[in-house]
């Protein structure tokens, strides 16, 4: 191991590269739709890369934590061990009723939205095959997938 790589693996660069990860993809699919539906396009990003705000309010709640950068230093502490985290806008029940309104309204700035949810939990799944499947680590730091499962545990 090169002697960089001991300050790139605890700094917040790497850290940082999470997000850049849903910032960088919800550009891209942005730039891509601007032709077809211009400024909306921005739409992308509300659930593409800020969705991931449902960390910060489950610390908000359940740990009393407003410094937003504390909380953002805990979620990416993979040493830490918190399981059974509630992520209300990751939850089955969330997604499955988000995307049933956007098929049922026809709605073009439901449509933009669903867009940068579905790309923004893709990059989630490859990231947790990655690190599961891949790289064969134990994750330390889980959440629910279902809001009804987690109210019947806690």
């Amino acid at each position: 191991m090169r002697p960089w790589h001991n300050i790139y693996k605890f700094s917040l660069v790497k850290k940082f590269m999470y997000l850049i990860y849903h910032f960088i993809s919800c550009i891209i699919l942005a730039l891509i739709l601007f032709p077809f539906y211009s400024y909306y396009s921005l739409l992308i990003f509300i659930f593409g890369f800020f969705i991931d705000f449902d960390h910060y309010f489950y610390d908000i709640l359940r740990n009393k934590e407003l410094n937003l950068i504390n909380s953002y230093k805990k979620h990416m502490n993979k040493e830490l061990i918190r399981k059974d985290q509630l992520h209300i806008f990751h939850t089955l029940e969330f997604i499955i009723s988000f995307l049933l309104l956007t098929l049922s309204s026809e709605n073009i700035y439901l449509l933009l939205l669903s867009m940068g949810l579905t790309l923004h939990l893709i990059l989630d799944f490859i990231y947790e095959i990655y690190v599961v499947v891949i790289r064969k680590e134990e994750q330390k730091q889980t959440r629910t997938w279902s809001l009804t499962l987690w109210i019947i545990k806690n």
